[in-house]
């Protein structure tokens, strides 16, 4: 009616202001405004009209279906009216209640704009004028702790708002993943099952006469699948998403979310298979081709890893999700230092020597044309025997390989032995078959294996060993040792680790420890404990305790004994570093001997 009035006398103060409320009740606030100036309004009116068109850019820009270009975009647009609006209210005591509801709102549109502290720090001062934030605005806060990965007063403002665990604000459960990535597991699957509880499988709408599939049922069982899989649950999660995808084939999500559990298995290929299926569906998918670029680099398809993440950050460079994917990226560009260090404590074996010290340090280059690197470093061994003091220093440089399905690395080295300096080369190369099998092998002139007390004497060896390895998922390896899990919680596993190794020597007559022939057959229990985690920070201790049979020929078979314990500290994906206690106990030509080490290794990009 309004409009038809208008039509005919569009100067119609009546239909107009009529017009404006029926905008504003119905939310249509920027048209509203856009007739503020048509209509007489109170200062008060007007401030209202103008904070409602604000609002309405943060609504638009807290819509996730937009492309993040857009909803910056928005928020920007809305941050820059609110600015201009509290800056021209200030002056006016009246309009303080308007400039408070300002700053609120403004909260969503810094929210938008990924300004996650600029969220806190203004939350803040509001809390400390004495000015509550109401539940509709708190998840804007919430988000922000988590986004800066600060969970603990997430988690207080969560109690002190409990209504935001179900409001559309926590659709994303980005809650839930930070509960995963800093350990807390009992309040993870607290919170899978709070949501499993009030989710049946179908719900009945009003009015229909038939059930409909109920997409919270749905996002309930996914999340228990990660929740099964931070807790070293993998077989049991992998079966569960494995079924939800078979069950969903149009489903892209459940898709991506199958491929990332198969890749987190250690089948990266056939990850790849599973995406390039579920490609079909949504070809430009950010989350799809996020997955594809993490599989990639787990293929060593470097140049393809480049060009999606790319895109990726090019169209969403504030996601989380994003930025981590380029931060993965970042430290594959980064140079890597190979550092070990072990130290005898106590040992009488003939080996190895008493009071003995090796050390090992190797740097590598950044990647060049993809996949090619440098490398340089240097090895140093020293023990002391009957015969006096044995040392070998080895300075080394060499070239690695890195294409997909192959790797290899060629090295060139000077080695100082019995006072006088030899070449050595070592040349390694490894071909992955398929995601369960990996065949390799190694030639070595001068092997850095030869025992310190042989090359004391000068004598050395050339080295040439072949392997096959079989891997069918991460709970199992086997060469001629393994791995197999055993039993795990949210905080520790337990590996079976078997070995058997055999060896022949042409010469026994020697100054030095060699045995005709000898088998060790040996099993061990391997605990890895995790003492805290909080993101990309991981802390923990290893237990290991085993034991087997020694036979050499000539010689009566003996016991071997083995224990050892360390800790392990992972920092930020750049720093992975360990210390290990390690005592054994073994026959050497029919005698058992003791040996006690410590030693040091670390990985750390710069």
């Amino acid at each position: 009616m309004d409009t038809q009035i208008l039509d005919r006398d569009p100067q119609n103060k009546t239909a107009l202001a009529s017009l404006m409320a029926t905008l504003t009740r119905n939310r249509i606030d920027s048209p509203a405004l856009g007739l503020a100036n048509s209509v007489e309004l109170t200062p008060a009116e007007k401030r209202n009209l103008q904070l409602n068109a604000a609002a309405e850019l943060v609504r638009l820009a807290d819509t996730p279906s937009r492309e993040e270009k857009a909803r910056y975009a928005l928020a920007r647009t809305a941050l820059t009216q609110y600015d201009a609006m509290i800056a021209a209210w200030h002056p006016d005591p009246q309009a303080a209640p308007d400039i408070i509801r300002a700053r609120i709102d403004r909260l969503g549109a810094l929210y938008a704009s990924a300004e996650y502290a600029q969220v806190i720090r203004e939350y803040q001062s509001l809390i400390a004028q004495q000015r509550a934030v109401p539940d509709w605005a708190i998840g804007w806060v919430i988000s922000s702790f988590i986004a800066l990965k600060q969970i603990e007063p997430a988690l207080t403002l969560i109690h002190q708002h409990p209504s935001w665990l179900t409001s559309q604000q926590n659709e994303e459960h980005e809650l839930f993943y930070a509960l995963l990535d800093t350990g807390q597991y009992p309040a993870a699957q607290r919170y899978v099952a709070r949501l499993t509880r009030n989710a049946p499988y179908i719900r009945r709408l009003y009015g229909s006469p038939t059930s409909q599939p109920n997409d919270d049922w749905l996002t309930a069982q996914s999340l228990n699948v990660h929740y099964l899989a931070a807790t070293n649950d993998l077989p049991q999660a992998e079966a569960r998403m494995q079924r939800l995808a078979a069950t969903a084939p149009g489903n892209q999500g459940l898709q991506i979310d199958y491929a990332a559990l198969l890749q987190e298995r250690g089948l990266p290929r056939a990850a790849e298979r599973q995406l390039k299926a579920a490609e079909s569906l949504e070809p430009a998918s950010l989350q799809l081709e996020r997955q594809q670029a993490w599989v990639a680099l787990d293929l060593q398809e470097w140049r393809q890893m480049d060009l999606l993440t790319d895109d990726v950050v090019a169209r969403s460079p504030r996601d989380l999700n994003t930025q981590r994917l380029a931060r993965a990226r970042e430290i594959h560009h980064l140079s890597e230092l190979r550092l070990s260090v072990g130290k005898g404590l106590h040992s009488d074996n003939p080996v190895s020597g008493t009071h003995d010290l090796s050390f090992e340090t190797a740097i590598y280059s950044p990647p060049l044309a993809d996949s090619w690197r440098l490398f340089g470093g240097h090895r140093f061994a020293e023990g002391n025997f009957e015969e006096g003091k044995g040392s070998r220093r080895q300075l080394f440089a060499g070239i690695e390989w890195r294409p997909r399905d192959y790797w290899g690395e060629l090295e060139l080295s000077s080695v100082n032995f019995h006072g006088e300096n030899k070449p050595g080369v070592r040349l390694s190369a490894a071909h992955d078959v398929s995601d369960r099998w990996q065949l390799g092998g190694e030639l070595e002139r001068i092997s850095q294996q030869t025992p310190l007390r042989a090359l004391r004497n000068g004598v050395s060896a050339n080295r040439g060993e072949g392997w096959l390895r079989w891997s069918p998922n991460e709970r199992r390896e086997y060469t001629l040792s393994g791995k197999e899990r055993l039993w795990q919680t949210p905080w520790l596993t337990l590996d079976l680790q078997p070995g058997l190794s055999a060896s022949a020597n042409s010469r026994t007559d020697t100054a030095y420890y060699s045995p005709a022939r000898d088998l060790a057959a040996t099993a061990a229990l391997a605990v890895d404990h995790t003492l805290y985690q909080r993101y990309d920070t991981v802390w923990s201790q290893q237990l290991l305790a085993g034991g087997g049979s020694y036979w050499q020929k000539n010689h009566a078979a003996g016991a071997i004994t083995v224990l050892s314990y360390g800790q392990r500290l992972r920092w930020n994906n750049v720093v992975d570093t360990g210390v290990m206690l390690n005592w054994d106990k073994r026959p050497y030509d029919g005698k058992r001997e003791n040996n006690l080490a410590i030693t040091l290794d670390a990985n750390i990009r710069f």
